[in-house]
This record gives structure tokens, C-alpha cells and sequence, in this order.
């Protein structure tokens, strides 16, 4: 993609449905003719971030990200914006074209990508109800798994075929070594390409946009691993996103509270007992991106992991990371030979759902764990640690006497602790920002610009009136010329981001402009005055440059053109 008209991108934004698309990663309720949430992009309690669900912009008055629909779509998924386009451009059924680009080809293989995870969920779909995949079906059984919940989870089976996917991709136009790089395909170090997940039952993973991005496979028989996901590719990184997160995403937005837990079975066990706001890690540790994802969505998490120690432990592990993101944390103790399916196999949701209500808070949990496995000076390091990875330093006040009781420390010393164990201060943005030195003529200046991007319909009388004459930085001047040559309605795209920052906010803030006519007059005023001070300036300037090259000539027109300037003042 080489260049995509404003128009273009106009009518890709004019078909989506802001609040739909953001929704699906934050939990939105209204507020007057806003919808507000917790932000996404950094770590809070209250909500501060804010979309205006006509115009689709977003703006958090918290971090300061602010941007239209596509920006919120590219950052949220780690996409550049020509990415991020084809993609929305996808949903809202505009093609875009093939012209050639620097981003065409990251655009073409994420498409290609995206199509091949589509079809290898029919091949495996079939596979699960075809003669070959009785087997897995017979296994499903056995887990007491149903028809109903095996198809809202897309469950398949990959058969015992090294080519079988590999040989379908290709009949629908998909060479073999795309489908490796899609992670659908492995290759051996010979150079040997062959079906990645043969002999598995697939779960397909998909993002919160419900596509198929990835699958996890559990081989039946013999044979290792038991489970295995699909490599990364451009459009799946493993430790991003939550298995059953998209089945689950409307349950935990209602509730406010999400279940996590560590398999496949344990999700889908707890989903058809009733559990419908249960995910899981995808067969790794918990991750901040992962935490980050859930943030967004829910105000506690209820960990269910296995209960022998390797389970105790990775709970620990989980519970130090969605403390710091400001979540309320359950941790739920299976029995040390249990896991979750086969606690609720052999005795039930009710007794489930008794343990998680009398599971431990998180903080507490992690105390009993810490005095009970660790030294004097593994504690202390544990305890500076935790309070050192606080997504928010005010939270600092609120742990550090509870951990100091908890563990029998001294609280000055745990603080003195805390002062050795700062995080470091971040290194400040060096991308440009409209925030410049708030002096007298820099405020003046952005209550201009403010103006203008309030009231677009005064453009051409702040034109005619001088103002590119009256605005005196460069980032001012940028501002107003990028208004004029792309208007406001197809802007965004050409602003960097302090410019897209300022332009958001201006257009967020409650505070309007209470009457756009009487502003419009002071500043007509003020504009006036600048013009004919500039005016007497050049004359004044020009008069004495004259007088010291000594031609009288000048000298006397420009008097007399002073004298005229003078006179109409007074």
C-alpha cells in the first residue's frame, strides 16, 4: 500500500462502529455523549479514558493517548498504521488495492496469514467429524466435553498425515513456506516441511476480534509434547493473548471478574460447567501484556492453577504480576493431585464455586507463601521487589504496612527497602510534543490554534485576518498548515504525535467554548492590533534603513505613508 486517499480512509472510518471495536478491549459505560473506561495503554483504578463514539476519537486525560479509531486499533495491537488499515479496511468491506509500498508485503502476508488460520479451522473442523477423527472424539468423550462446547470452542483434529494441511493450503493457492511462517507448518533442519500439529486435537486462539490466529494441538497417544502452540508469526505472539479470552470477554466485562487458569481442558471444563468468564495461559508463564489484556476488562482475578507445588509456585508468579497492575487478586488451592477439570469432573461446580469463595486475597496468599519458603534475606529482596514492580507508586502506601505486618518486618525498614529499590525514572520521550514553555505568547498561541480546530467554520476569516503572520514557533505554524491543506476531517493521519495529541484534546475536553461568536471577536480584535503593529513595525524599519542609506526620495514616501498609517489609528 502506497498512498491511500483521506477519502478512503474516511469511508473505512464512516463504516465501523468505534464503541464495537474499542469494547472489545475495555469496558465501556456511558458518560453524557461519551463512553468511558479504564484506560488500556496504562495502569489505573479509575477510568480516565474517554471516546466520543460519533467522531471516534479517543483521548485518556490520565497518559495522554489519544487518536481516532485506527490509531486506537494500531496501538492496541501492535500494528503500524498501513497494517492496522488493511485490516479495519477488511471489516468494514472497502478494498484497498494493491498497489506497491513499502508495506506491502508485511500487509499481504498478515492477509495471507489470517486466510490460511481460516482455513486450516475447516480442515480441522472436518478432520474432528470425519472417519479418521474418531478417535478425538471418542477422547472428548471421555473428558465429557459436548458437542455444544466443542463448537463454540471450534475444537478439530489434525490427522496422523505429515502432509495432510500442507497439501490442503496448497490446494487453495498456499505454498509451504508461507504456512511455516504462518506457524501452521513446521520445517527441519533438512528443509523439510510437514504438518505441525498431526496426531492433535487443535484448539483454535483467536483475538478479540474472534479470527483464528493461532492453534494449540494435545497429541493423543503417546508421544511429546502433549500440548504444542503455534509458533510466533506476524500475527500471533504467544505471550499476548489468553486462550478463551474472546469466548469469555463478554461475561468478564459484565462481572468484573475473570478466571484464569492454565489449559486448554481447564477452560473448557470450566465453561461447560457454568464458568463462563474462565481463560488461560497459552502453556507459559503469565505475561504482562497477558495481565495488561485483563486490565482492561475486569477488576479481579480468580487463579485456579494446578495444586502440586510447580502449580503453587506458578501462582505465586501470577499473583505478584496482577497485583501490580492495581487488580484484587483470589487464589484458588485445588488439592495437590487435582487440577481444575478433574476437581470439577469428580466433584462438581458447587464445591468449585465454595473454594473460590473462600479462596485467599492475593496479597495474603503471597505472604503465606513467602514466609513459609523463604530466608530472612529472600524475603526482604521479595517484599523490595514487589513494591519496586507497582505499576503505580501511590500504591506503594497501601502495601507497604500491610506487607510489613504480614511478614513480621519492621515498617521503616521495609521503607528504607523500598529506597534502594526504586524503579528507575524513565528517560523522557524525545519524539517532538505541542507542549512547549507555557509562557504568556506560547499560551496565547494554543489558545489560537485551539480555536481553529474548535470552530472550523472561522478558517477562512482566520486566514484572511494573518494568523500564520501572528503564530511564532515552528510546531504552531506546522499545526495550522496541516489544517488548512487537509482539513479537519481527514487530518489525523498527517499529524505526528504531539500535533495528534493537542488536536484530540482540544476536541475532548469538557470545557468547550461557551460562545464561538463572541471568541471569534476577540480574537478578530486581537488579530487587527497584531496586524497594524506589524504593519508599523515594517514601516518604522523600512523609514530607517532609509534615512541611513540617505535617500531622501524614500525617505519622504515612507514618512508620508507613516503619517497616512498614523492618522488612521487615531
Amino acid at each position: 500500500m502506497s498512498f491511500v486517499s483521506a477519502d478512503i480512509i474516511q469511508d473505512i472510518k464512516s463504516r465501523l462502529d468505534p464503541a464495537a471495536i474499542v469494547q472489545r478491549y475495555v469496558e465501556l459505560q456511558p458518560a453524557g455523549d461519551r463512553l468511558t473506561g479504564v484506560c488500556p495503554f496504562h495502569q489505573e483504578t479509575k477510568p480516565s479514558f474517554s471516546l466520543n463514539p460519533v467522531s471516534g476519537l479517543y483521548y485518556c486525560f490520565g497518559c495522554q493517548a489519544s487518536g481516532d479509531i485506527i490509531d486506537f486499533y494500531c496501538r492496541i495491537n501492535g500494528l503500524d498504521f498501513p497494517q492496522g488499515l488493511a485490516e479495519l479496511a477488511g471489516e468494514a468491506g472497502v478494498e484497498l488495492g494493491t498497489q506497491a509500498g513499502p508495506d506491502t508485503a508485511q500487509i499481504q502476508n498478515r492477509k495471507a496469514c489470517f486466510q490460511m488460520h481460516e482455513l486450516a479451522q475447516s480442515f480441522f473442523a472436518q478432520g474432528l467429524q470425519a472417519a479418521h477423527g474418531a478417535q478425538a472424539r471418542t477422547y472428548l468423550a471421555r473428558r465429557n466435553l459436548s458437542e455444544k462446547t466443542t463448537e463454540l470452542f471450534g475444537l478439530g483434529w489434525s490427522p496422523n498425515d505429515w502432509h495432510g494441511l500442507e497439501h490442503y493450503l496448497q490446494k487453495h493457492g498456499f505454498k509451504p513456506p508461507l504456512g511455516v511462517q504462518a506457524g501452521l507448518l513446521s520445517e527441519n533442519k533438512q528443509g523439510r516441511i510437514y504438518d505441525r500439529f498431526r496426531s492433535r486435537i487443535t484448539f483454535p486462539i483467536r483475538d478479540l476480534s474472534g479470527r483464528v490466529i493461532a492453534f494449540g494441538g494435545r497429541i493423543i497417544g503417546e508421544g511429546e509434547p502433549k500440548y504444542l502452540n503455534s509458533s510466533d508469526s506476524p500475527i500471533f505472539k504467544k505471550g499476548d493473548l489468553l486462550f478463551g479470552l474472546y469466548e469469555a470477554r463478554k461475561t468478564i466485562t459484565q462481572t468484573k471478574v475473570a478466571i484464569l487458569t492454565e489449559g486448554y481442558a481447564d477452560v473448557l471444563a470450566l465453561f461447560q460447567h457454568g464458568f463462563h468468564n474462565a481463560c488461560g495461559v497459552l502453556g507459559t508463564a503469565l505475561t504482562t501484556q497477558q495481565t495488561q489484556r485483563l486490565s482492561g476488562l475486569c477488576r479481579e482475578v480468580q487463579l485456579i492453577f494446578d495444586g502440586d507445588r510447580a502449580g503453587l509456585q506458578a501462582s505465586l508468579r501470577s499473583t505478584e504480576m496482577i497485583l501490580g497492575f492495581g487488580l484484587k487478586v483470589r487464589v484458588v488451592k485445588l488439592p495437590e493431585d487435582e487440577d481444575v477439570d478433574s476437581f470439577l469432573q469428580t466433584r462438581g461446580a458447587q464445591k468449585l464455586h465454595d473454594l473460590i469463595q473462600n479462596a485467599s486475597e492475593g496479597l495474603a496468599f503471597c505472604l503465606e507463601m513467602i514466609s513459609n519458603n523463604y530466608s530472612p534475606k529472600q524475603t526482604m529482596d521479595w517484599a523490595g521487589g514487589f513494591l519496586k514492580n507497582l505499576r503505580n507508586a501511590t500504591w506503594r502506601a497501601y502495601y507497604i504496612p500491610r506487607l510489613a505486618s504480614g511478614l513480621g518486618i519492621n515498617e521503616s525498614e521495609l521503607r528504607e527497602a523500598l529506597h534502594s529499590s526504586r524503579p528507575q525514572h524513565r528517560k523522557p520521550s524525545t519524539s517532538p510534543t505541542f507542549e512547549v514553555k507555557n509562557s504568556g505568547e506560547i499560551q496565547r498561541e494554543r489558545e489560537l490554534l485551539r480555536f481553529a480546530i474548535l470552530c472550523p467554520a472561522y478558517k477562512e476569516a482566520l486566514v484572511q485576518e494573518g494568523l500564520d503572520h501572528v503564530l511564532k514557533t515552528e510546531r504552531g505554524r506546522q499545526l495550522w498548515s496541516k489544517l488548512l491543506q487537509y482539513g479537519h476531517e481527514t487530518i489525523l493521519p498527517h499529524l505526528d504525535k504531539g500535533e495528534k495529541q493537542f488536536f484530540i484534546q482540544c476536541q475532548m475536553q469538557e470545557s468547550g467554548l461557551s460562545d464561538p461568536e463572541i471568541m471569534w471577536e476577540e480574537i478578530r480584535s486581537f488579530l487587527l492590533k497584531r496586524k497594524k503593529k506589524a504593519e508599523q513595525k515594517r514601516l518604522q524599519d523600512a523609514l530607517r534603513k532609509a534615512q541611513q542609506s540617505g535617500d531622501e526620495r524614500e525617505v519622504g514616501r515612507l514618512l508620508q505613508e507613516y503619517s497616512t498609517f498614523i492618522r488612521g489609528e487615531q
